[in-house]
């Protein structure tokens, strides 16, 4: 008998660990390995500390740590800051880096911030990079109604002409109305979720073209109970089917 209940007692105890690690966002569970962040250092040191400072507090251009940080890049998704360092950074200097090593820059940019290393790399492409939003300490992930979100889910047909979004993930906030390059690549891998969104204003996006398929969907959210709505800006396919 004891043996039994102590078993059950470390099931219970086993249960509140998974339940507490679910409700940490996922970016205060490591999304970058230290290797990564110090790689991202040296590449900084060459090609960012010129605008940014050594210590990231900024000199010609914006600070990458603290409240200016915060302010600017809280509440986004890992991949939006990671797009804007791809596409626009540097700028006009000669220096010219891949995808990786931008990547790289992100992890000490999180590290810096204060955000702890995990067991891999974050990489293009990966669920991580979609995901996982840049929160405050203790702070948790929330969408507010008419955010621009993005989120994957199965396109079918609803009652009276409509377009529904079935088996949708949990949105985030997104500050792309269309997904930039490379960002299907990670809401493919993306799982499925549990919830359902009428969506308005999708005739120009051909849904008929995608039914019963994965898609990722971007657009202004409304969710109340009973009124859980997107008003789609982007809806693109990026599975042949989804399961049941």
């Amino acid at each position: 008998m004891f043996t039994r209940t102590a078993v059950a007692f470390a099931a219970l105890l086993a249960c509140g660990v998974v339940l507490r690690a679910q409700d940490t966002p996922r970016i205060w569970q490591g999304v970058y390995t230290s290797t990564q962040a110090e790689r991202g250092k040296n590449v900084f040191g060459t090609a960012c500390l010129r605008c940014h400072g050594e210590d990231l507090s900024g000199t010609t251009a914006p600070a990458l740590k603290g409240e200016r940080f915060e302010a600017s890049w809280g509440g986004a998704q890992l991949e939006s800051l990671f797009v804007k360092i791809r596409d626009t950074m540097p700028p006009n200097f000669g220096t010219i880096l891949d995808d990786q090593a931008k990547l790289d820059i992100v992890a000490y940019i999180l590290q810096t911030n204060g955000f702890p290393a995990g067991p891999a790399d974050l990489v293009a492409g990966s669920p991580d990079l979609a995901n996982a939003q840049i929160l405050k300490k203790g702070e948790q992930p929330g969408v507010q109604n008419f955010a621009l979100i993005q989120t994957v889910g199965c396109l079918i047909p609803g009652p009276n002409n409509t377009w529904m979004l079935t088996q949708t993930a949990e949105p985030v906030t997104t500050r792309e109305d269309v997904p930039p390059a490379g960002a299907l690549a990670s809401a493919a891998a993306r799982p499925l979720g549990t919830k359902t969104f009428r969506l308005i204003s999708v005739a120009p996006f051909q849904p008929s073209s995608h039914t019963g398929r994965k898609v990722e969907a971007r657009g202004l959210i409304y969710n109340e109970p009973g009124d859980e709505r997107i008003n789609v800006t982007s809806l693109r396919p990026i599975g042949d089917g989804c399961g049941q």
